[in-house]
């Protein structure tokens, strides 16, 4: 029986991008690992912190003003910052969590920032940099600038967000520079935190959660390596038939793929087991 976060969030994940609300999918995904959750206070708690925002930001203020205040009241007042020490803690991805515990990843921290500039009607987009994210406050006249929450708020210059580029990609074609650079789609914001969260629980061996997440990044967008692990998760906790259907499916999407040849043995690893069974 499918629960009712996992239908509520079926539900946001049918919407165009632009109708997202990503603070209430990003909660979602927290109600249904924890299996409780109050949505409607996680976001009355936001309202109330963009509302206390609002009161510290003058009118005509510029851009750097502006962020000065919200990372004055978001890092020194409500004590928000990156955890360091504990990083691959699934509650590190849950927003109910990273409002009540005032730690979490990048982009989590980011989605909250995201959404009380936008209550505040702030040109704020998101910016995924490879092995990190920040938020970028688009700025025409003095230029935009780059910020990190899970650094209390520190700005980034452009020539570090290029350097950070190139050392994922070992690449700084302007072409390149331009795609990365580009404001995510909130759809990929949370697919990204969905990875995350199948990293973590992979690492901790929970393979039920981890095919939980890739449940919902398919639902997102369909991704063919993401059939592929949904197959191997399936394997790991014994969904042979469904492992099977997965990996028939990845070997039609993703005919040249280097690992195809693997997982075509492990396929038919699971057909001669199942085939007493047939």
């Amino acid at each position: 029986m499918t629960s009712p976060a996992r239908r509520r969030f079926r539900a946001i994940a049918r919407l165009p991008d632009d109708q997202i609300n990503l603070a209430e999918a990003a909660l979602c995904i927290a109600w249904e690992d924890q299996g409780d959750s109050n949505l409607p206070a996680s976001l009355q708690a936001i309202d109330a912190m963009a509302a206390a925002a609002r009161e510290r930001i003058a009118d005509g203020q510029g851009a750097r003003a502006i962020v000065a205040a919200l990372n004055a009241y978001l890092f020194e007042e409500l004590g928000f910052r990156g955890n360091y020490w504990n990083y691959s803690d699934p509650a590190n991805s849950f927003l109910d969590q990273v409002i009540a515990r005032r730690v979490g990843l990048p982009i989590l921290l980011s989605v909250l920032y995201l959404e009380i500039g936008w209550r505040l009607r702030l040109p704020m987009v998101g910016l995924a940099l490879p092995g990190h994210f920040l938020v970028r406050y688009i700025d025409s006249q003095e230029g935009d600038l780059y910020i990190d929450p899970f650094n209390r708020g520190r700005l980034w210059s452009y020539a570090e967000c290029e350097r950070q580029i190139a050392a994922f990609t070992g690449n700084t074609h302007p072409a390149l520079i331009q795609k990365v650079m580009a404001p995510p789609s909130r759809r990929s914001i949370l697919i990204r935190i969905l990875r995350n969260l199948k990293s973590a629980y992979i690492q901790r061996e929970q393979f039920e959660r981890a095919l939980a997440a890739v449940d919902r990044i398919l639902l997102l967008a369909f991704d063919a390596s993401e059939l592929r692990d949904r197959g191997l998760l399936r394997a790991r906790i014994g969904h042979w038939l469904g492992a099977l259907a997965d990996f028939e499916h990845y070997a039609h999407l993703a005919p040249q793929a280097g690992d195809l040849e693997a997982i075509q043995h492990q396929a038919q690893m699971l057909a001669d087991a199942l085939a007493p069974h047939n």
